[in-house]
């Protein structure tokens, strides 16, 4: 259901987890390559599956774990292709980043260059619906509470 969303979006290439891994549809993509960057906001198993997608030293880094999610990750997936996997926290950047960061990313959104896919926004009173709608519907896009 949502490799068809992405593909009404006007997604060329969409990997199908359902029907492949991760790093199977990757290398299907890239002819066999894998991919020289993967930045992972999610976490747990995810990042072991993005691992595997990696090309000839390539380059993983994490942002964010998702629920809490412990990741396990077989070593020889960093040994074999001699990758690298890194992490950002952007709470420990200097504000200065942070800020330019910001002003970059509201340009982009007010400049339509890009659109945040919004699945559903719920008020604020309802952020343990909100929550149980991410956990257990989950959806195709971001859910917004609003104040």
């Amino acid at each position: 259901m949502k490799a068809e969303k992405a593909r009404a979006l006007g997604f060329t290439e969409v990997i199908d987890t359902s029907l492949e891994k991760l790093g199977d549809g990757v290398r299907r993509v890239t002819d066999g390559y894998g991919a020289d960057i993967v930045i992972d906001g999610i976490g747990g198993e995810i990042l072991s599956d993005a691992l595997k997608a990696l090309a000839l030293e390539g380059s993983l880094t994490t942002l964010g774990y998702s629920a809490s999610r412990k990741a396990t990750i077989d070593v020889t997936d960093i040994i074999v292709p001699q990758a690298r996997i890194r992490s950002l926290n952007m709470f420990r950047q200097p504000q200065a980043t942070v800020t330019d960061a910001w002003k970059a990313i509201v340009s982009l959104l007010q400049s339509g260059g890009i659109k945040p896919i919004v699945a559903k926004t719920f008020p604020l009173v309802e952020a343990a619906e909100a929550l149980r709608y991410l956990i257990e519907g989950r959806p195709f896009g971001r859910v917004v509470l609003t104040i």
